[in-house]
């Protein structure tokens, strides 16, 4: 559990989340191939504390300045979320890989560095997924022993699903089915005269 630091001023309590990177965000984004699980791991996080808003700007800053008794003064709600904003910022920045901490670094809030890295990852990780779904498409038999076409054609299920591009069970079963070609005909056809083939 994330221990909280609570501020306290005259005028109200707020409590501010703090994180734990190593045990609350292990997966590590280290490029487009797994952004997805990343993504998912950091949103989760933040949603588990309410403060998804940081992420998607639905929690924007609040006015930096207030005037009390004519005087100018620090807005405290807004050295608050600033204070929250940058824990998360920093939370994503130790969750990624070295290489790609410069643009969280650069980003002036939280949501930046969100939108920087979707920009950065989420296109790259749409032409992963077609790349996989091309190269699971198109995996036959040929001449490889049984075993190891079906653990290729694992390895690009479970690539595809880290991915966020699941594949249902019966699309599973007609890419076997398919890729063992003509020399398996007949038990390809025996599978798919069941009425649960699956079972």
């Amino acid at each position: 559990m994330a221990p909280s630091v609570t501020n306290s001023n005259a005028t109200n309590t707020t409590t501010i989340v703090q994180f734990n990177s190593v045990t609350q965000l292990p997966i590590k984004l280290a490029g487009s191939h797994n952004f997805s699980p990343w993504k998912a791991q950091v949103s989760m996080l933040m949603r588990g504390h309410n403060l998804y808003g940081h992420l998607d700007g639905t929690i924007p800053a609040p006015v930096e300045t207030t005037t009390s008794n004519n005087l100018t003064i620090s807005n405290p709600d807004y050295v608050n979320w600033f204070c929250q904003d940058q824990l998360i910022q920093n939370a994503i920045l130790a969750s990624v890989d070295p290489t790609l901490a410069a643009i969280v670094a650069a980003a002036t809030t939280t949501k930046a560095a969100w939108d920087s890295l979707n920009t950065a990852y989420a296109n790259k990780l749409q032409t992963c997924i077609f790349s996989l779904r091309d190269r699971f498409a198109f995996l036959t038999k040929e001449s490889q022993p049984v075993t190891d076409y079906l653990n290729q054609v694992r390895s690009l299920y479970d690539e595809l699903a880290t991915a966020g591009a699941l594949v249902t069970n019966a699309e599973l079963i007609v890419k076997i089915l398919t890729g063992f070609g003509s020399e398996y005909r007949e038990i390809s056809a025996a599978i798919r005269a069941r009425d649960n083939p699956i079972s």
